[in-house]
């Protein structure tokens, strides 16, 4: 038998503060008694309603005929939800943060180059930077969305790690480009 769960309201900011001093305290707590010992059967409760489900991130795309590549998005999206959350609810900074924006570019350039694969089909199926240019070259996007379209994908392909000359983290090149976009 399990109790019903007693729901915490907050009305005001001040109640927030220290709502957020309290979760933090015993997400501590938690972690100070549990750490890394997996074998303890707790989770702690992702808020609800924050992921938007697969069935409300397919409405969000109504270009892509309905199948396995329209759910693929979706399950994409729920995922860069997931991080988005991580990003703006949690503490995370230094190399943390920038591997979680990283993932989310590389999600979002892999999109991209899925769309370009599937709404140029047929017509131009050379790689990426081509599709991109024969876009443009076509009115199909704006010179802005171009560059922005190649940057996404430059950053995307530095998921590569074997072609990485640097560590991501020391690379002053990767976290310059990061800070340009993301600014």
């Amino acid at each position: 038998m399990t109790k019903a769960r007693k729901k915490l309201v907050i009305d005001n900011d001040l109640e927030l503060k220290l709502a957020v001093q309290r979760v933090d305290e015993l997400l501590e707590a938690i972690h100070d008694y549990a750490g890394t010992d997996f074998s303890k059967d707790w989770k702690i409760r992702f808020p609800r309603g924050y992921v938007r489900s697969a069935d409300q991130q397919r409405a969000r795309l109504p270009f892509l005929p309905y199948g396995d590549l329209k759910s693929n998005f979706a399950y994409t999206l729920m995922l860069s939800d997931t991080l988005h959350w991580l990003l703006m609810r949690t503490d995370v900074t230094s190399t943390l943060r920038e591997q979680i924006i990283k993932l989310y570019i590389f999600l979002f350039g892999s999109m991209a180059e899925s769309l370009t694969l599937v709404s140029l089909k047929g017509r131009c199926g050379k790689k990426y930077n081509h599709r991109i240019q024969y876009m443009c070259d076509h009115k199909m996007i704006d010179e802005a969305q171009k560059d922005d379209l190649e940057w996404l994908w430059k950053i995307r392909n530095k998921m590569h790690l074997f072609l990485l000359d640097q560590s991501d983290y020391q690379s002053e090149r990767l976290r310059k480009d990061f800070s340009v976009k993301l600014s």
